[in-house]
């Protein structure tokens, strides 16, 4: 009898229609939804759509949910779908019109206005939908349609708060502060003690530049209500700014004392922002004291330690925290960024592994092992960080263009164009992804496309990255002096900015002035001698040109500008190499290297100065750990193998690496050489002409001259003596010059 029971209520929830277990389930999710419990609520309304997934109402709370917990981009798609599903769910057209109207996308708002004018034709009294079509209307620079369809609306639901406001907006927009004021007085009239009408003719003032009668508004609010948060912080925001910071200071203070525990950090801040941080940790450490469980209150304190340099404490907060509940992944999260940004890796990615353990959904610990693998050099783990952390979550504008980046870098520009293209409609327009997407039409070829794309983001904001774009392909176009102007432009804007400079070289270049360039940039240096990115820019200018010696005094001003600047560091290394200095170099690799012991680019250098040292196994060495850390690292790749076949004669290992940076870089002569000496070395003399030959074409490298002479010898082509001889003019102290002699001497 038990066990029949026990088995009633699973037959009748069998027994229900789809119909009826999806209205169950959405009854739930409201419930849950009144509550603020997301999590749960998302649940239910899942669950309605797994039972019936044609419909659009539980797609439509689901997205009220995302909306509750403050992720517009999910709830965007849920209303989207909903309206897919049914275009006459006029809540869900209203709410996806609502979030589209406030994005920097005019295609999108007239996209907004659509389906809000069509919500407010199917229901003329809809007052909500004539004030979402007025908001689109606004944006769109069209007030006077968006002040009659406000007025509309303000007729069949007199004094309307929101109605009013926009109407205020509207008259504004027109220039009539008159009639902005008058639709206020009226929503007055109507409500004389609301609080939230008191707030908005506050604002009003504020905009108007009346900030007394602004502040008498906003105390008014809070006569009325007390504990009105949104009119306190605008009260304490108008004294703040007007100088009476003794008066602001107060009325922060009560903010942060009020229930809603989004307001409580605001006293701290003014503290900050006033200059008593001491103070402000104070006030962070007695909010987070009160409640330990509040893992926000905890989360701000850590920060603010770390602004301070106070790590110690910060580690001492999370090490307590840790030690009652080490499954904390908050604590975990924040421990793995001091560890970060302490250089200790192992114990972030320990920290972040457990917090993936703990939460697999979620994006941020990707996050954080994408900056640990950079600052290690993996890319590839890199890479794939980013990419996980966007399929969790697409939203995450920072990912995408960090993984984007990657991809233009190696040579995957139509990759991170695709994807670019599938950020998020509210993302589209932003600035940042436009620039992206340029560079990578611009390393794809395609110009047209980038040239529009420039002018698109030009619209929107004149950001440097913006200006060097256009001025790079006004280059192209042979456009000098349209190239010119958009560098001036960034360069007035910051004299510093080394992008802007890097083209401006360019640019005389193009015009066959390098002595412009030249001199254009020794000035820039001497108005800017504690710039270390300059300084070194001028280094590299004028190695280029032959004069290595006042290359070295720029690479060492640079260094004095700032002595952790490690591009002007690893440049006076090369100049030592290449002056013979092998123990200075050698001295001062070794001293960047102790810095940053994880760091595959000082492995490479390492490598190389090894293998001129004729350290053959120690530069054997570090080309592996380099390749352990990046496979696909073709400089390391070609080296290991070229050693491996000429210093150790183990030709199949050699040739595999050989054969990795050929699938990697099919046109790279370099790896031609080494795959031909390596064939060379295994005596298949005929197959090493083809790759030598190849090699050689057009390069006046005598290593390649000695390879490909030797060979063209040994399978008895008669290029082989002159080649040979000419190689032994040009260089007869390299290592390959013993072999071909041995070989024009031999019968």
């Amino acid at each position: 009898m038990a066990c029949f029971l026990a088995a009633v209520p699973l037959f009748v929830a069998c027994s229900r229609s789809p119909q009826q277990r999806e209205a169950r389930f959405i009854e739930l999710g409201k419930k849950r939804l009144q509550t603020n419990d997301y999590v749960r609520a998302g649940l239910e309304f899942r669950k309605a759509i797994q039972t019936a997934p044609a419909d659009a109402e539980p797609y439509y709370q689901l997205g009220l949910t995302y909306l509750g917990s403050g992720n517009r981009t999910l709830a965007v798609g849920c209303f989207r779908k909903a309206t897919e599903l049914d275009p006459k769910h006029a809540a869900a057209q209203l709410k996806l019109a609502d979030i589209m109207a406030t994005v920097n996308d005019r295609v999108a708002i007239a996209d907004a206005e659509k389906r809000a004018q069509a919500v407010a034709t199917e229901f003329p009294n809809n007052v909500d939908a004539l004030n979402t079509l007025a908001m689109t209307e606004l944006r769109l620079g069209k007030p006077e349609e968006a002040a009659g369809h406000l007025e509309q609306a303000l007729a069949r639901l007199p004094g309307d708060l929101e109605s009013s406001a926009l109407l205020m907006r509207a008259k504004l927009s027109q220039g009539d502060a008159r009639g902005a004021e008058e639709a206020l007085q009226q929503c007055f009239v109507k409500s004389p003690q609301s609080a939230e009408v008191a707030l908005v003719m506050g604002r009003f003032y504020l905009v108007t530049h009346r900030s007394r009668q602004a502040e008498e508004q906003f105390r008014r609010a809070i006569r009325i209500d007390p504990k009105y948060g949104a009119a306190l912080m605008d009260l304490a925001m108008t004294l703040f700014h007007a100088g009476r910071k003794d008066e602001a200071g107060p009325v922060f203070k009560q903010i942060a004392g009020l229930p809603d525990k989004s307001y409580q950090p605001v006293y701290a801040i003014f503290l900050l922002e006033t200059g008593q941080r001491d103070a402000a940790i104070a006030e962070l450490e007695r909010l987070a004291k009160e409640d330990s469980s509040d893992r926000t209150a905890r989360t701000r304190l850590v920060k603010m330690y770390l602004l301070a340099g106070r790590h110690e404490d910060a580690q001492r907060l999370l090490a307590g925290v840790l030690n009652k509940n080490p499954k904390d992944a908050e604590a975990l999260l924040q421990r793995s960024e001091l560890s970060l940004d302490a250089g200790n890796y192992r114990d972030a990615q320990n920290d972040l592994n457990l917090v993936l353990r703990y939460r697999p959904e979620s994006a941020e610990p990707h996050m954080l092992l994408a900056r640990l693998f950079e600052a290690q050099g993996h890319t590839l783990n890199q890479r794939q960080e980013l990419a996980e952390a966007l399929r969790l979550d697409p939203s995450r504008m920072a990912a995408r263009l960090d993984l984007a980046r990657l991809l233009i870098a190696s040579k995957g520009a139509a990759a991170a164009l695709e994807i670019l293209h599938q950020a998020p409609d509210a993302q589209k327009r932003a600035v940042p992804l436009i620039v992206q997407s340029n560079w990578a039409l611009m390393d794809l070829g395609r110009r047209d496309e980038a040239r529009k794309g420039i002018a698109e983001g030009l619209q929107l904001a004149r950001s440097p990255e913006l200006l060097v774009q256009d001025a790079l392909v006004k280059m192209d176009a042979k456009d000098y002096r349209g190239a010119h102007t958009s560098l001036d432009s960034v360069l007035k804007q910051n004299a510093e900015d080394v992008p802007a400079l890097r083209a401006l070289v360019k640019l005389y270049g193009l015009q066959n002035q390098p002595a412009a360039a030249l001199g254009t940039l020794r000035e820039y240096a001497a108005r800017h001698a504690n710039s270390a990115p300059i300084q070194n820019l001028l280094g590299e200018l004028l190695l280029a040109a032959g004069q290595s010696a006042q290359a070295r005094a720029a690479f060492t001003a640079a260094q004095a500008a700032d002595p952790r600047f490690r591009p002007a560091r690893l440049a006076l290394a090369r100049l030592d190499v290449s002056e013979g200095k092998l123990e200075s170099a050698h001295h001062a690799l070794a001293d960047l290297l102790a810095g940053n012991r994880n760091d595959p680019e000082l492995w490479l250098y390492m490598g190389w100065l090894a293998n001129l040292e004729k350290d053959y196994p120690r530069a054997l060495a570090y080309y592996r750990r380099v390749v352990d850390a990046d496979p696909a690292n073709i400089v390391a790749l070609n080296n290991l193998a070229y050693l491996l076949a000429a210093q150790n004669e183990r030709f199949d290992e050699a040739l595999k690496y050989a054969q990795q940076v050929k699938e990697l870089a099919p046109d790279n002569k370099g790896v031609d050489d080494t795959i031909g000496w390596i064939m060379y070395r295994k005596g298949l003399y005929r197959s090493a002409v083809q790759y030598l030959e190849s090699a050689a074409a057009g390069q006046a490298d005598p290593v390649i001259r000695y390879h490909l002479g030797m060979a063209y010898w040994k399978v008895g082509d008669r290029r082989g003596e002159p080649t040979l001889r000419a190689a032994l003019k040009s260089a007869p102290d390299l290592p390959e010059a013993r072999m071909a002699q041995q070989l024009l001497g031999a019968p």
